[in-house]
This record gives C-alpha cells, sequence and structure tokens, in this order.
C-alpha cells in the first residue's frame, strides 16, 4: 500500500493523527486512543524518504538545521493533513493531524448557539481554547466560514501551517502563512493591520507580543480570533493577564475587560455508543459582572459560578453543565462525564438533586 492509500485507509477508519516513526509501525489516533497498526517497524531510511517527500510537496518551507519543519500535504481533494517533521534520536519522526476538506459547520460540530453571535461581533476578541487535539482550530474554522456566510468582510488569517482553505463566498479572505508568507507570527499581524481587515484569525496566541498585538487590534475596531492553550475560561483570563509584567497587568486587565467578547473553551468527550468523540464547551460571555471580575483579580475565582448563572440569559455554560447536557442526553456514559466534570463532587450532588 502506497502513502496515500495508507492515509485515506485510516481517515475513512477514523483517525485524527498518523504517527511513524523509526523502530515501530505508523501508530494512529483514533477517537482519542493510539492504535498500532499492522504494517512493519519503520526503518530510518523510511521516514527519512517521508519527511523529504512532505517537504518537496510544500513551498518555500526548508529546515533550519534539520531540526522541526511544520507543512501541510494534501491527497488531491480528498484529504488535507498538518504535518510536524522532527527529530528524535538523531532520526526523522513526523506527526500528521487530519484536516477535513469541507469546513463544518457550527451545528454539526455541535458548538454552543452563542458561537455565532461571537462571529458576527462587528469588533473585538474572541478566543477558542482547550488542550492540543481539542478542536481549536476546526471551532475558529467553522466560525470563519459563519461570517464568509453572513457578512461582507475581508478576513485575514495568520497560520501556521495554513489548515482549512476557505474559498470566497460573501466575503474576501486572504489566508497568511507564517514561513511562507510573512516570516513570524508578529510580523503578520503587524502587516495585517495595513492589509483594510475586518476579521483578523490568528492561528495561536503563542507569546507576549501576540497577545499585546491581538488586543491592540481589537481595541482599534477589528473582530479578533484566536486560539489559547488553557484549560478553561476562568485561566484563560488569569494566564492572558499574567503574560505580561506586573507593572503592565493593571492595564492588560483593563484592555482585556473592554474588548474581550467571549471565551470557548473546548473538551472532546468519548461517544458512549463509540462512535467517535462529542464536544463539551465551556462559554464564558462578557457581561458588566465578568467585566468586573476580569478587572478584579480576586473575583475571579467567582467566574465559574457567574458563568452557571448565565445560562438562560446570555448562553453561557460551565463544563458541568455542558457534560450533564451530553450525559442526560445519553450521549456519554457516566464514567466519562465524572471524568470529565470540572467537580466530580458537585457533578453527583447535581445529578441526585437536579
Amino acid at each position: 500500500m502506497n502513502l496515500n492509500e495508507f492515509l485515506l485507509s485510516v481517515i475513512k477508519k477514523g483517525a485524527s493523527d498518523i504517527h511513524f516513526k523509526v523502530g515501530s509501525p505508523p501508530v494512529v489516533r483514533i477517537f482519542g486512543d493510539l492504535i498500532v497498526t499492522k504494517s512493519s517497524a519503520l526503518r530510518p531510511q523510511d521516514t527519512s524518504t517521508l519527511a523529504f517527500n512532505f517537504l518537496n510537496e510544500s513551498k518555500g518551507r526548508y529546515f533550519d538545521s534539520f531540526t522541526e519543519i511544520d507543512t501541510t500535504y494534501s491527497i488531491g481533494d480528498k484529504a488535507r493533513f498538518r504535518v510536524n517533521i522532527f527529530k528524535s534520536r538523531g532520526y526523522f519522526s513526523i506527526a500528521m493531524r487530519y484536516i477535513p476538506i469541507e469546513v463544518p459547520d457550527i451545528e454539526s460540530l455541535g458548538i454552543p448557539p452563542v458561537a455565532k453571535k461571537f462571529a458576527l461581533e462587528h469588533r473585538g476578541l474572541t478566543l477558542v481554547t482547550g488542550v492540543t487535539g481539542s478542536g481549536k482550530s476546526t471551532t475558529l474554522a467553522a466560525m470563519i466560514d459563519h461570517i464568509n456566510k453572513n457578512k461582507r468582510t475581508h478576513i485575514i488569517t495568520i497560520e501556521d501551517p495554513v489548515e482549512f482553505i476557505h474559498n470566497d463566498i460573501k466575503s474576501v479572505i486572504n489566508q497568511r502563512e507564517v514561513g511562507v508568507d510573512s516570516p513570524t507570527f508578529t510580523a503578520a499581524m503587524r502587516a495585517a493591520m495595513r492589509e483594510d481587515p475586518d476579521v483578523i484569525l490568528i492561528g495561536e496566541l503563542r507569546d507576549t507580543d501576540a497577545v499585546a498585538t491581538a488586543i491592540r487590534a481589537a481595541e482599534t475596531g477589528h473582530l479578533v480570533l484566536s486560539t489559547f492553550h488553557t484549560v478553561n475560561t476562568k485561566e484563560t483570563i488569569n494566564s492572558l493577564v499574567s503574560f505580561f509584567p506586573e507593572h503592565q497587568q493593571a492595564q492588560v486587565q483593563a484592555q482585556l475587560a473592554a474588548n474581550l467578547r467571549g471565551v470557548i473553551s473546548q473538551r472532546l468527550i468519548r461517544r458512549k455508543d463509540n462512535a467517535g468523540r462529542v464536544l463539551a464547551a465551556e462559554v464564558l460571555v462578557n457581561t458588566p459582572t465578568i467585566r468586573a471580575c476580569i478587572l478584579d483579580r480576586e473575583k475571579r475565582e467567582d467566574i465559574p459560578y457567574y458563568i452557571s448563572q448565565g445560562a438562560s440569559e446570555y448562553g453561557m455554560l460551565t463544563f458541568d453543565q455542558a457534560v450533564m447536557k451530553l450525559y442526560k442526553a445519553d450521549l456519554i456514559s457516566y464514567d466519562d462525564a465524572l471524568a470529565n466534570a470540572t467537580s466530580p463532587a458537585e457533578f453527583e450532588r447535581a445529578l441526585q438533586f437536579g
């Protein structure tokens, strides 16, 4: 079986990630679990050949002293992959992430409906957070697709690498790849401000400069969408502020309080019928009460409570409320519900008395 046949066969079985490593057969991640394939163990020349084949398919991507690189790989109009090539004990290893050709919509992903409201805001900052593999990029792609279908805007995406490909519908979309179209995230973000954008998507907020530039773009009348590696909405606020030196934190708190529109924090939980995974999302909407919490560090501990009270009026949702909905809909098992609840004891109590 050649590479393309192998990749198409494993994604047909539900693989989200594929790993190639010297000394092991290819390994695939299906619905969150790593599964070793029945292929032969890979030799150094196997992974080396794969690495340079992927590089030959990409434009403007080269190894920097043979360390690591991100790129993409496509199989015609059938499949697309994000590819990370790196060295492990002197040999090439490769990690691939499957990216669907069709951009999924917000409803089919199970993303809370308030994401549509976030997407159609005229300005401000909205973040999608979660651990690696929790579907952050997919959610952002669905939000960009929603804008594209409903508004005439100029959208600039800054990604490393470009993942979902968007075609112009109502909006004009320019997708810029770091390392190919611009040297760094920060350079691309600064340049974007001079490119007449209405919406700026930043693949990931990686450092202080990126966070500062994103907040500044939101302040100057742009809608900014990005991802951040935090596990819940309260931690997101704390982490954004703590990126900065203490003498700047009061100013950053004020900027976030004024410009943050919302945060969607995501977890993927195994379905009870083992037919994949389902999204549990905590949603924070920047209401006046939440704004007061952002401004006062001590009040941030109360954010989960205010989220739980804002479900009907604002569309907010805690993780425990999201998990409870999935459990009551018989989509996830009791054990998985408990394992993913922020407070298992409170979750059990809510089950008994709710």
